[in-house]
């Protein structure tokens, strides 16, 4: 079998099978954490298109564990005022959690990152102190009222008590490590006060990274290729899927995107082009579409 970054296709399968079994193995231990852990908040990072969000409200649901989902790329406020309500309407106290889809905003400086800091230690209260305004006119009603509970007489912003949410996050973007800040402080670069801050949210979660590249990225892919539904509605065989598989095994340098929507829209082309699929694959999932101009 020929080999890619020194080692063989299924090789490559086999990482990326152990890398999706850790990520499997943490998801589904948020069904036994009950939100007692010192350290009950998780951020999954990986490279986007690789089913992260999906694989945890696939098991959420199937789990009939209670969840909410909220997008980290909206403004603090925005997240704030969603918080407000999910509280207020918590009136039986119960553990929530809610699960962040993308990070790039709610981490994206200083400031906020200290916010967030807050709510996932030290006094595990969402903390928003500017003036609510400007902003008044446009809430909804309940929202108006969750955070005329959640304030102080005479307060500008207002405060939400996070203590019974459990926060997991899936991001495209990978928080610092302790030696990267460490070497970036040394350098003397601008960025390094802002990775100091997503350090300590890092220091704050359970942290899973899959920095994936080469075989353990196609081995991921593969992995859910050959072992999960993500291809049901074609009903294609074995050796079909390994069709798609090994397209993107010897073309994996040209391609112009590595994901799970990329084998789908590539399946999609099988089916409707039964005759000359490989070659629109070639077209418009390659650099090498270029030579065909």
């Amino acid at each position: 079998m020929t080999k890619q970054f020194g080692i063989t296709q299924f090789e490559a399968f086999e990482k990326g099978r152990k890398l999706r079994q850790r990520h499997q193995n943490v998801v589904h231990g948020i069904t036994i954490n009950n939100g007692s852990s010192k350290y009950p908040h998780i951020y999954i990072f990986s490279p986007p298109g690789l089913g992260k969000t999906f694989t945890v409200n696939q098991h959420l649901t199937s789990c009939n564990i209670p969840y909410l989902q909220v997008s980290g790329n909206v403004s603090m406020f925005a997240l704030g005022i969603r918080l407000a309500v999910i509280s207020y309407n918590n009136r039986e106290n119960e553990r929530i959690i809610i699960l962040v889809d993308d990070c790039d905003e709610i981490f994206k400086n200083e400031i906020n990152c200290n916010i967030m800091k807050n709510v996932l230690n030290d006094i595990r209260t969402f903390k928003y102190e500017k003036s609510l305004q400007s902003q008044w006119s446009t809430l909804s009603d309940i929202q108006r009222e969750a955070i005329q509970f959640y304030q102080d007489e005479g307060q500008m912003g207002f405060n939400v008590p996070c203590d019974k949410m459990q926060f997991i996050f899936t991001s495209n973007f990978r928080l610092p490590n302790d030696d990267e800040v460490k070497i970036a402080r040394q350098k003397g670069g601008g960025k390094s006060v802002l990775m100091a801050h997503r350090n300590a949210i890092r220091s704050r979660c359970r942290v899973l990274d899959f920095d994936l590249k080469g075989a353990d990225h196609f081995g991921w892919i593969a992995d859910v290729v050959m072992n999960t539904d993500c291809l049901q509605q074609f009903q294609f065989s074995a050796a079909e899927k390994q069709i798609i598989l090994d397209f993107l095994w010897y073309n994996w340098s040209s391609l112009t995107e590595r994901s799970i929507r990329l084998v789908e829209k590539m399946a999609e082309n099988m089916v409707e082009n039964p005759v000359d699929y490989h070659e629109i694959w070639e077209m418009e999932f390659t650099k090498n579409s270029l030579s065909w101009i």
